[in-house]
């Protein structure tokens, strides 16, 4: 048996009557069927919830199993039959299934989608410029951040990865995923973009304007794979698109030639900054250390873009016209409870620091509460939250600094970024 083979799927049932869908995992086999009082042999997956006795489903209806690399379905002699795309199916008879086959048990339609599978799936997009290895290499140890929302789907993946000699780690939402990228330094990211607290392509653009580590490469994951999606993507920086369902051989091949290619030193030949760090390289020199690039999450072509002389103040429409003081009001401030005078962002000796004002929903840095009017140095690309809204600051350490042409190289004018100035 090949080891494609004895890894597990993840599929779900969802049709009209199936809300929500059911995801499962399939190691070999699963019964699907319906509890009562009087059942002898319990199935393993229960759909008495989706009025599965009123349209005539068996207690034990259908089984699902792997056949080698194959998801087939039989019918266990129910009732009143299976059908399969409209098609009865003969009892006691494998009939093999693929993403979006509709089965009909008794009178009851379910369409089946596959979400991760050994081999078959992953429609794949890529960046034009790079390149998928012919031979796949197994991981030396490399961690590879997997950020998805469905738990199955991350164990799965994760295990898909770790058998591929890599040291996975989790995380559920955009926010956990950029302090586990700032913690350590993975080799990769495999990125889903419908998480809970925002897109993940936001993740995409953070790992992108990151000064040391921009050319990280960057696997997306999704169910929607419309040719919207796949360019938005790739313009947020993403080097591959795998549509679901994910395929673990193509999974393993992806990860296994960008961490080979970017261990090798070759997508260091590009340049991989996204659009909107660029100010800081348009600015003089003397000026760098006390400017900062902030991106408000869900606005991220809009950058504010501030010299920080004095003492800058963040808030909502009160003291509008000065230059010391930033109104929030065009990024729906007021519904994500920021105050009228809510932050203050100061500039000492070389480093930056963040002050809440005694705002009303308070200020977080990285996830942590800030006490009322004392100030906290800030790091490289950390979030600042502002009662709901999450700001992201970019700056240029000393360090950066001496390395500035290499980071921001120069563009033509008709490449440069547009960058809204504060009054």
């Amino acid at each position: 048996m090949s080891e494609t083979a004895i890894l597990p799927w993840v599929i779900e049932l969802r049709g009209p009557a199936v809300k929500p869908p059911i995801k499962l995992r399939l190691d070999s086999a699963l019964i699907i069927g319906r509890k009562d009082v009087q059942n002898t042999a319990d199935p393993d997956v229960d759909l008495a919830a989706y009025k599965a006795e009123e349209n005539g489903v068996s207690r034990q209806h259908l089984k699902f199993q792997i056949d080698k690399d194959q998801l087939m379905v039989i019918d266990l002699d129910s009732g009143n039959g299976t059908l399969l795309n409209g098609v009865k199916l003969d009892p006691q008879t494998p009939y093999p299934v693929k993403n979006k086959d509709i089965l009909q048990l008794g009178r009851l339609p379910i369409e089946l989608g596959v979400l991760v599978s050994p081999s078959a799936g992953s429609i794949m997009h890529k960046h034009s410029e790079f390149q998928i290895e012919d031979q796949v290499h197994d991981g030396d140890g490399q961690l590879v951040l997997v950020v998805e929302d469905d738990v199955e789907v991350a164990k799965v993946l994760a295990l898909i990865l770790e058998r591929g000699g890599y040291k996975p780690q989790v995380t559920h939402d955009v926010v956990s995923a950029m302090r586990a990228f700032n913690q350590k330094r993975p080799s990769a990211i495999v990125l889903d973009l419908m998480l809970p607290d925002m897109n993940g392509l936001e993740l995409c653009r953070y790992v992108r304007r990151s000064v040391q580590r921009n050319t990280l490469p960057v696997i997306v994951v999704s169910a929607v794979s419309t040719t919207a999606n796949v360019t938005k993507a790739i313009e947020a920086g993403a080097d591959i698109f795998l549509g679901k369902p994910v395929s673990a051989r193509e999974l393993r091949h992806v990860v296994s030639s960008l961490i080979s290619q970017h261990e090798s030193g070759l997508s260091s030949l590009r340049t991989r900054h996204l659009v909107g760090t660029a100010p800081l390289q348009s600015m003089q020199p003397e000026s760098r250390r006390e400017s900062v690039v902030l991106f408000v999450a869900g606005h991220s072509e809009t950058p504010i873009t501030l010299t920080v002389r004095q003492p800058v103040t963040f808030g909502r429409s009160v003291e509008a016209g000065s230059k010391n003081y930033v109104d929030l009001s065009r990024f729906n401030a007021i519904d994500n409870g920021v105050s009228r005078k809510h932050m203050m962002l100061h500039a000492k000796e070389g480093k930056f620091f963040v002050e809440d004002a005694d705002s009303v929903n308070g200020t977080f840095l990285n996830g942590n509460p800030l006490k009322p009017n004392e100030l906290t140095e800030l790091n490289n690309a950390d979030e600042i939250r502002l009662g709901q809204m999450r700001m992201y600051v970019y700056f240029l350490t000393d360090k950066d600094d001496e390395e500035v042409e290499d980071i921001f190289p120069e563009r033509s004018e008709d490449q440069q970024d547009t960058v809204e100035k504060e009054p």
